[in-house]
């Protein structure tokens, strides 16, 4: 990657880390909920994505609908490092 690429995504990626931690401040670390609640918070979480991004196109292209849409999808992010944590704890594959 480029390095400017390499930057944001190490910025990014330390977003979406404290985001998690945030999670588990708020709803306790190492829950185990199981695919079907995963899924259920992650589409959630996208539904959060889609209703932001309406607010950018049709609410107008804002520093503050952009910066939403954004915080949005670290959630969204983050809740799939949840679930792929989850699964690693239960020992899915085994």
């Amino acid at each position: 990657f480029p390095v400017t690429i390499k930057r944001n995504m190490d910025n990014i990626f330390e977003e979406i880390k404290e985001e998690r931690a945030r999670q588990d401040r708020k709803f306790g670390a190492n829950r185990t909920q199981g695919p079907f609640l995963w899924n259920t918070i992650l589409t959630e979480e996208v539904g959060e994505v889609a209703e932001a991004s309406l607010d950018l196109v049709f609410g107008g292209f804002s520093k503050q609908n952009y910066q939403h849409l954004r915080e949005e999808l670290v959630q969204v992010a983050a809740v799939a490092v949840a679930y792929i944590e989850d699964m690693e704890r239960q020992n899915y594959a085994d």
